[in-house]
């Protein structure tokens, strides 16, 4: 039997160290078919340099763009767009695959139906790839193998304010169940929830899966991504709650206000998010009229 084509999608940005330990976290899958599309967004050549020195002319499944200008999320959307596979993982170059996480996963995909989205425990590491403990979102979620409705793992995250489904690199899923752009929801391209914004799409046809064992690490440092979005973005969750009502999630007025009063404590004694303080209060004294 033919393995389904993998897309091991990269968008890269100036860590070419952290990038050669993702790299080849993807050659050694246990899964035998796979391509490593790489679109480096990066202001130095270094990333490039790299990869010609240790990589290009010797595996010819990894295709490398290096683009002519920062396309910053349009990055994500060049990565997909390229990708030839009928599955796609993003894989974020400062984090790594456990080496059966594709054969793992896609077999969810290949054995149960109207499965649109799998994830698993990530591990936590440091810089130089320490084990760390649990963040709080990151805590592992069940004990056992779980296969739920999608909109019930999807409420887990927005009750919680939190991204418990996983980072880019964690979720594995179909490339035809994807139709908007990598971050895109409801019409609203995210920036720090790009990669919730997707799973809300994905979880609002079908089931999902949660494997409670680590296939893949995600590395905490300094200069990663979400550190320079600002905090200002962190109003994106509140924008998303209300969106995904559209959807069936947060489906009942109990649930949606935990979600609104999980976001209020999360913002609580930020001067800066005084408007959502004001657009909490008024929802809540609409869905109590």
């Amino acid at each position: 039997m033919e393995c389904p084509l993998v897309s091991v999608v990269i968008p890269a940005y100036n860590r070419p160290h952290t990038l050669k330990i993702a790299i080849d976290s993807v050659l050694e899958q246990t899964y035998p078919n796979i391509e490593i599309i790489i679109c480096d967004d990066s202001t130095t050549n270094e990333v490039q340099e790299m990869l010609e020195d240790s990589y290009l002319d010797s595996f010819p499944q990894i295709k490398y763009y290096k683009n002519d200008k920062n396309l910053f999320l349009g990055n994500w959307h060049k990565c997909f767009d390229l990708a030839s596979g009928e599955y796609i993982n993003y894989l974020m170059d400062d984090d790594i695959f456990h080496k059966e996480k594709i054969a793992r996963m896609i077999y969810f995909f290949e054995n149960f139906e109207n499965i649109t989205l799998v994830t698993s425990y990530r591990q936590t590491i440091d810089e130089s790839g320490a084990i760390l403990p649990p963040l709080y979102a990151t805590e592992r979620l069940y004990e056992e193998t779980r296969i739920m409705d999608g909109k019930m793992l999807a409420n887990v995250a927005l009750t919680r304010c939190l991204n418990v489904i996983g980072e880019p690199t964690t979720v594995f899923f179909k490339k035809t169940d994807l139709i908007a752009r990598f971050g895109v929801y409801k019409g609203k391209q995210y920036s720090l929830l790009n990669d919730l914004a997707s799973w809300l799409n994905l979880l609002s046809k079908g089931k999902a899966v949660y494997i409670p064992e680590a296939l893949s690490y995600f590395r905490i440092h300094p200069n990663q991504n979400n550190q320079t979005l600002g905090q200002n973005a962190f109003t994106e969750w509140l924008d998303i709650m209300i969106a995904s009502r559209d959807d069936g999630f947060l489906d009942t007025d109990d649930l949606f206000k935990t979600a609104l009063h999980s976001y209020q404590e999360r913002i609580k004694g930020r001067p800066q998010f005084a408007a959502d303080i004001k657009r909490i209060e008024m929802i809540l004294k609409t869905l109590e009229s």
